[in-house]
């Protein structure tokens, strides 16, 4: 994974609420440590930019 990169929520992520969103995909902003990821939502508005665990996301074949 990299800034930049499309991702989307694994099969089964960490947290109950994130189910909701693993029809999403998201874009890649930053990463503050080394476990967390900041990201934004696309097509959401007003933009959503979350920071969750980098171990809830993989990347889609968009990035190809």
């Amino acid at each position: 994974m990299k800034i930049g990169d499309v991702v989307k929520l694994i099969e089964k992520p960490a947290l109950d609420w994130m189910e909701d969103y693993r029809d999403k995909t998201f874009r890649i902003l930053d990463f503050p440590s080394e476990t967390v990821v900041e990201l934004m939502m696309i097509g959401s508005r007003p933009e959503w930019v979350w920071c969750i665990g980098k171990a809830n996301l993989e990347v889609t074949d968009e990035n190809r």
